[in-house]
């Protein structure tokens, strides 16, 4: 897990990694914790916070490039 600073410097490939990564690491500890293999149950909400700060990242960059370029908009 990165510290927030560090977020902020991924672009949006580096940030779909990330955020690849750790969801992958959230279903491991979920199974962890539902198979009692660990008691760390306060881990589950600290990695779902870091998902969601990872995930509006990705949005305010979205954002970005939307004012930067409003054609590229494709409406549906």
């Amino acid at each position: 897990m990165h510290p927030l600073d560090e977020l902020i410097k991924l672009n949006q490939k580096e940030l779909e990694e990330e955020l690849e990564k750790s969801r992958i690491d959230l279903f491991k500890l979920r199974i962890a914790v539902s198979s009692r293999q660990t008691k760390e149950t306060s881990k589950l909400k600290g990695l779902r916070k870091y998902i969601a700060r990872i995930k509006t990242l990705k949005r305010m960059l979205e954002i970005e490039q939307i004012k930067e370029n409003p054609k590229s908009l494709v409406t549906k």
